[in-house]
């Protein structure tokens, strides 16, 4: 058996597009396509028309094997700054990586997901000129801080993993604020440059590259209370937060005022409360 390279612009993942192919080689156009262990194979449920897979090779683009993937109709598509990212999103830059056009969709769903932090489809500009709270300069500056790290190391994939987490988070937060997403642009533009130069101007800024780089300010990452899980007999049953400096007592007085700690307890006096710093608490009845 001949093994023979398709064009990847006509395949969808691994699923052939066979009428496109036949286009394409007109040698082709009467072949009949059947199930081969090897280069194709017929992958379809009754009734459903039938999807001929290919088969991949990790090697390099080479126009003889017609894998090459034309950057300008993925700009033209996509965008450069979601061509610009998904390359640096493939994997470490000293490794060959292979590539997958279905892939580019997850970094243009994140751009999307930035934009969506200042513009509302329905409301407009959704961005407000308030003072973060603790919350949300957690985010930012554990965001600065991993930026930095892996953008010295030319760790790009990591690094828009990062901003992926950071702006996820602040969709949780409903994070809207023009301090933490001005910062956050800043440390995009080497990333998405367009992108962020476009929202940078719509905040009432002007160029972007004269904007100071964000400082990271470690006291916006210390934790100052830790969720614990509450037993009580020994089986969990809520978690709470407490201030890591509270005491014995100030545990067992926040404990005893909980909602789901007073219905599992009955009304039963509770004989004592054991409280392991950073780890557990146990209320015994």
């Amino acid at each position: 058996v001949q093994p023979l390279h398709v064009d990847v612009n006509l395949v969808d993942g691994n699923k052939l597009d066979v009428e496109a192919f036949k286009k394409w080689k007109p040698e082709f156009a009467d072949a009949e396509f059947i199930y081969e262990d090897g280069s194709f194979s017929l992958s379809c449920s009754p009734g459903d028309s039938p999807e001929y897979i290919c088969g991949a090779e990790v090697e390099k683009m080479s126009k003889s094997k017609f894998n090459t993937v034309n950057p300008d109709q993925l700009c033209e598509k996509y965008g450069a700054d979601t061509f610009r990212m998904y390359e640096m999103f493939l994997g470490p830059v000293e490794m060959s990586k292979p590539w997958d056009t279905k892939g580019i969709e997850g970094v243009h769903r994140f751009l999307k997901k930035l934009w969506r932090l200042f513009y509302d489809e329905a409301k407009g500009q959704i961005w407000k000129d308030e003072t973060p709270t603790a919350a949300e300069l957690k985010v930012l500056h554990r965001t600065i801080k991993k930026i930095e790290e892996d953008t010295e190391r030319f760790s790009f994939n990591t690094a828009v993993s990062a901003f992926m987490v950071c702006v996820n988070e602040l969709h949780e937060l409903k994070s809207h604020k023009k301090a933490i997403l001005a910062d956050l642009l800043v440390l995009l533009t080497p990333y998405a440059p367009h992108v962020s130069e476009e929202l940078w101007q719509l905040l009432g800024n002007e160029n972007i590259l004269d904007a100071p780089y964000p400082v990271f300010d470690p006291k916006n990452i210390v934790e100052s209370a830790k969720e614990y899980p509450v037993s009580i007999n020994g089986k969990v049953r809520t978690n709470i937060n407490i201030a890591l400096d509270a005491s014995q007592n100030d545990v067992e007085e926040i404990v005893l005022k909980n909602d789901v700690v007073n219905k599992w307890l009955e009304g039963k006096p509770h004989k004592k409360i054991i409280y392991v710093k950073n780890k557990m608490i146990n209320v015994v009845v």
